[in-house]
């Protein structure tokens, strides 16, 4: 007897692929990118009690992604230089935020030896990076550069932040608590920064103030 042999076409390929993919659902896929900062800070933002040029500087993650991520594989660090200024930790789930503040990159830094200067944000303008792990055969070769967000002189002006805004479809400047009235973009929004949650328009800065105790608060 002879071997039979199969030789599908290719649109039945097609259609075994598609219910395939329906039957096991399309794999998920990880989106961490930097959703807001603030690099002037005239509030005490990391709740320490003292507001602190290099402690109340933060940086805000966003998990953009739909599968769950561990933040052990990402780094921060400003522009200049090579080295990091703070390793992440923590699982973030798809749609959740983490806030770092200056002050957790100064004790990383103290813990490793690696001198004490916070997120070093420029307030004349700087570019965080976000870095990611890069292994080779499953050995870690370096770190690679996976966002760079750049941030201008207007915008590090005292308590404002910038940030993703899905309104706008784009970055914008979170200046409810210091009004910039200037024509350079992004241009003032009136808007509150949202440190820890979602991005989100509080425009009112009495209604601000009020609500960084109570929210900060509540998401730690």
């Amino acid at each position: 007897m002879k071997n039979l042999k199969w030789h599908p076409s290719p649109a039945k390929v097609s259609a075994f692929l598609i219910g395939a993919i329906l039957a096991f659902g399309s794999p998920g896929f990880a989106d961490i990118i930097v959703n807001e900062l603030l690099a002037d800070p005239a509030t005490d933002w990391d709740g320490d009690g003292t507001v602190d040029f290099m402690g109340d500087e933060w940086i805000e993650i966003l998990n953009n992604g739909s599968v769950a991520v561990d933040l052990a594989e990402y780094w921060l660090r400003d522009g200049l230089g090579d080295s990091p200024h703070l390793h992440l930790n923590g699982i973030l789930n798809p749609g959740q935020v983490r806030l770092f503040h200056g002050s957790e990159a100064v004790a990383w830094q103290v813990e490793n030896g690696v001198g004490a200067t916070g997120f070093s944000l420029n307030n004349g303008g700087d570019t965080v990076d976000l870095l990611k792990n890069h292994y080779v055969d499953g050995n870690l070769m370096s770190l690679e550069v996976v966002q760079s967000v750049t941030y201008a002189d207007h915008e590090a002006d005292d308590d404002r932040s910038s940030g993703w805004s899905s309104e706008s479809g784009g970055w914008a400047l979170f200046d409810a608590l210091n009004p910039y009235t200037g024509t350079l973009s992004p241009g003032g929004s009136g808007c509150a920064p949202t440190p820890g949650v979602l991005n989100f328009c509080i425009p009112e800065v009495g209604a601000s103030k009020l609500y960084f105790g109570g929210l900060k608060a509540s998401f730690r």
